[in-house]
C-alpha cells in the first residue's frame, strides 16, 4: 500500500513541475520592497529574508520537529538555483531541493511510508506517523493559496493523511458535507464518545491556516473533557475555497450552525463557536446573528474593528498576509491602498454590531502586541456580550501563550456547557 502514496505523491508533483512560485500567485509584477514599517506579528516572525511568515513556536506546538523545521530551512537557505524574489530564501522556483513545498512535502512522504507500514502492527505509532504526515504536507501547502497548484496538491495529501490518522483514534474521524448553495461546506468532526450525545464546539481559524492546524487542540484540551470539534474552513481556503470571502463573512458558519440539529452524535442545545484571527471575527458576527443556538463563543486574537479601520495599521501588514487577504477576497494584493477601502467592511463595528450588546457571553482572548487584534478591540468584544470577559496577555515566549489562550478557552467552554 505505501507504493501507492509513493506514486501519488510522485505524480502530482512532476507533473505540474514549472507551476508558479507560491510568492507569485497573489501578486503580479516585480515586487519592490514595501515602504511601509511593518509590524510585529504576535503569531510569528516576520523576517525579511522569508516570503512566509515564519510561525516556528506554533509548528513546534503542534508537534514538528524542530530540528527537522531547521534542516528543511536550511536547505532552502543554502539551495541555487533562480527564486522568484532574491531577497526571499523560500522562493526557490520549481519543485526541487530548495523550493518550500518540495521540503516539506519529501519529510511528509517518509512519515507517510512510515505510517503505512505501521497500520497493521502497530496502529498507534500508525497514527502518530499519519499526523506528522499531515503536519508536513500542511507546511508544503502554506499558506494555502488558491491558484498554488502545486501548494494545494500538498494540501490534498495532508488531509489524505490526516483522514487515515483519524481512522486509527478511539472514535474514528467523521466527515460533514453541510449543503450550502448547491455545494457542499466540508468538516472534520472529532467526537471523544459515541455513547450520548457530546457538547459540541465549532472552530474555524485564520485566512491562512486549515482545519487540521486544530488537532491538538481538540486532543489535549477538549477530548480528554468530553467536547466535540467541528472544524471548518474559513471562505476562500482550505475545503471551502470556491466560496470567496465577503462581508457576509460568516454564511458558511451560519449554514453550519443551522445543520447541526442533523448531527446524532452532538447535543444541539450545548454548540459553542471559536475562532482565531478572522475566525474570531466570524464568531464573533455570529454571536450577534444567531444568539438563540449558542451557548457561548470565544474568539482568539480576532481581526474585529482597528485593523479593518485604520488605514495605517493596515499598511503595516506583512506581503504573505497580504496575499492570503486578497487571495481569499479573489482579488491581487498590488494595490493594497484599495483592498483597504474594500476590508473596511469586515469591521464588527462598521457592521453596527459592536453598536449592540449580545446575550451570548463572549470570552475575547488577545494580546498586548498585536496589531491585528489591539487591546481595545479585545475589550470591546467583550463588553458587547452579556457577561463576557476579556483576557489580555502580554507574556512571550509564544509556548506560554498558546498554552494559557486555550487552558482558558477550554475551562470558559466547560463552564457554559
Amino acid at each position: 500500500m505505501s507504493g501507492t502514496y509513493d506514486n501519488l505523491s510522485e505524480r502530482l508533483f512532476t507533473q505540474t513541475a514549472h507551476q508558479p512560485e507560491t510568492s507569485t500567485i497573489s501578486y503580479q509584477g516585480a515586487r519592490g520592497m514595501t515602504e511601509e514599517p511593518l509590524a510585529p506579528y504576535i503569531d510569528g516572525a516576520h523576517l525579511s529574508s522569508f516570503y512566509r511568515l515564519q510561525k516556528r513556536a506554533f509548528w513546534r506546538w503542534q508537534g514538528t520537529d524542530s530540528i527537522e523545521i531547521e534542516a528543511a530551512l536550511a536547505r532552502m537557505a543554502a539551495a541555487r538555483g533562480p527564486r522568484s524574489a532574491d531577497r526571499w530564501l523560500d522562493t526557490v522556483t520549481d519543485y526541487r531541493r530548495g523550493n518550500w513545498i518540495f521540503e516539506w512535502s519529501q519529510l511528509g512522504s517518509a512519515r507517510l511510508q512510515q505510517g503505512m507500514a505501521l497500520t497493521a502492527t502497530e496502529p498507534e505509532q500508525a497514527r502518530l506517523a499519519f499526523l506528522a504526515a499531515a503536519r508536513y504536507f500542511a507546511l508544503a501547502s502554506y499558506p494555502h493559496l488558491k491558484g498554488d497548484s502545486l501548494g494545494l496538491q500538498a494540501q490534498q495529501l495532508a488531509n489524505q493523511a490526516y483522514r487515515r490518522a483519524g481512522q486509527l483514534q478511539p472514535v474514528p474521524l467523521k466527515e460533514l458535507k453541510v449543503p450550502f448553495h448547491g455545494k457542499w461546506v466540508q468538516g472534520y468532526l472529532h467526537l471523544p464518545r459515541l455513547d450520548k450525545p457530546c457538547p459540541l464546539v465549532i472552530v474555524s481559524g485564520s485566512l491562512d491556516s486549515i482545519q487540521l492546524d486544530f488537532q491538538r487542540f481538540y486532543q489535549d484540551f477538549l477530548a480528554p473533557v468530553g467536547i466535540a470539534m467541528l472544524t471548518v474552513d474559513m471562505p476562500g481556503v482550505g475545503y471551502s475555497a470556491h466560496w470567496p470571502l465577503v462581508q457576509d463573512s460568516s454564511r458558511l458558519h451560519q449554514a453550519v450552525l443551522d445543520y447541526v440539529p442533523n448531527i446524532p452524535w452532538v447535543d444541539e442545545r450545548r454548540v459553542a463557536l471559536l475562532g482565531v484571527r478572522m475566525g474570531g471575527n466570524v464568531v464573533g458576527r455570529l454571536a450577534f446573528l444567531a444568539p438563540f443556538k449558542l451557548r457561548t463563543v470565544v474568539s482568539i486574537a480576532g481581526a474585529g474593528h482597528r485593523y479593518f479601520s485604520e488605514q495605517a495599521r493596515f499598511m503595516q501588514t506583512p506581503p504573505m498576509l497580504r496575499d492570503t487577504i486578497a487571495n481569499r477576497l479573489g482579488a491581487r494584493s498590488n494595490d493594497w491602498e484599495q483592498l483597504f477601502y474594500r476590508c473596511q467592511e469586515f469591521s464588527l463595528k462598521n457592521q453596527g454590531l459592536l453598536r449592540s450588546r449580545t446575550t451570548v457571553p463572549i470570552l475575547s482572548i488577545g494580546h498586548k502586541r498585536d496589531f491585528i487584534c489591539p487591546e481595545q478591540d479585545t475589550q470591546a468584544l467583550a463588553a458587547a456580550s452579556r457577561g463576557g470577559k476579556a483576557l489580555v496577555l502580554d507574556k512571550l515566549p509564544l509556548f506560554d501563550v498558546y498554552g494559557v489562550a486555550l487552558q482558558q478557552a477550554r475551562d470558559w467552554l466547560l463552564a457554559h456547557f
